[in-house]
């Protein structure tokens, strides 16, 4: 590698977002923990059911998402899902409405991983590999993962992590340290059910504004879904910050009694698996935090640093690449 490298540590949407800016004027290589890129855009395939157990949807604002969202619809990688989408509020069904045209709500065509295998295409990503120590060396960093590989030396380093993660990287010397340290993330319970018959249910997906759910959403509902019937049920994440330790069986029986109770009636479930969110939302963030050090010649980016949501991610992503070409170029 050479100065003109850059190293970005984590494929989620941010990470992904700030190779691609990037690559287009530096070599850039992105290091990534899991079998794919992705982050919380996480899809899963088990005993012929499959299930979008992160990001639900996402919309877009921004005209520059809006401009990428109009690509990836043109590509056929997203499509608007019109659902019929509820409130709940104890037991009881305070509003309905159907997302169309005006409300545009999208969702990966078939996958939400879709969108990060679209945005990986043409990417160096180098997966399973687990970055756990910057070295900061004459020539530039370097970085080493967990069974003791070597990678470097970088003259950049992006940190596209959640925020308790992305402050280990980082000096203490670095302000981004006090800034990531300062970050509060949420967890979350993701309750995926497989199921014998399709739930006969008056809404697509809904939204749980008490007890400990919080979300709701018909499988089979989102477009391009080829797959048995099936259930997401995501927790709420003040619970799911109290009880993030417990077991997982109980995690599942509390939230299944719940489900039980809110659709009064029981499910013939077929497949049931569970999967914990450590860091799955966040607050709005202070706006004008500075999420690059020239000095030490490190950056931040992540849906933590503005909101959690994908739009948030995919622009905190284009606005570091931003930020380090200039640093790089000055």
């Amino acid at each position: 590698m050479t100065l003109s490298s850059v190293a970005v540590i984590g494929a989620g949407t941010a990470g992904l977002a700030a190779a691609r800016g990037l690559s287009r004027h530096f070599s850039v290589r992105v290091f990534e923990k899991a079998r794919g890129p992705g982050g919380r855009l996480a899809h899963r395939r088990r005993e012929g059911f499959a299930f979008d157990f992160g990001a639900q949807y996402f919309t877009a604002r921004d005209p520059r998402f809006v401009a990428e969202v109009a690509a990836l619809r043109s590509a056929g990688i997203v499509s608007p899902w019109r659902c019929r989408f509820s409130k709940i509020e104890n037991g009881r069904e305070i509003s309905r409405r159907l997302w169309d045209d005006d409300t545009a709500h999208y969702v990966g065509t078939g996958r939400m991983s879709a969108l990060s295998a679209y945005w990986a295409r043409g990417l160096d990503v180098k997966l399973q590999t687990r970055i756990t120590q910057l070295r900061e060396t004459r020539t530039g960093w370097s970085l080493q993962s967990d069974s003791g590989e070597v990678f470097g030396p970088f003259a950049f380093v992006v940190i596209a992590l959640p925020a308790l993660q992305a402050a280990a990287f980082l000096p203490e010397q670095s302000p981004l340290r006090v800034n990531a340290q300062a970050a509060r993330m949420s967890g979350c319970f993701a309750l995926m059910l497989g199921l014998e018959a399709p739930a006969e249910l008056a809404f697509d997906a809904a939204e749980i504004i008490s007890g400990p759910l919080s979300w709701l959403a018909v499988c089979e509902s989102r477009p391009g879904h080829e797959a048995g019937p099936g259930l997401v049920v995501l927790s709420n994440n003040l619970w799911a910050d109290v009880h993030m330790e417990d077991p997982p069986s109980l995690v599942e029986a509390v939230m299944r009694a719940e489900l039980d109770r809110l659709i009064e009636g029981k499910l013939r479930v077929q497949h049931a698996d569970l999967h914990r969110w450590r860091y799955a939302n966040c607050p709005p963030a202070k706006d004008g935090l500075p999420m690059l050090d020239a000095e030490y010649r490190l950056a931040l980016c992540g849906d933590w640093t503005d909101h959690g949501r994908l739009e948030a991610a995919y622009l905190s992503g284009v606005r570091i690449a931003e930020q380090v070409r200039k640093a790089l170029t000055a």
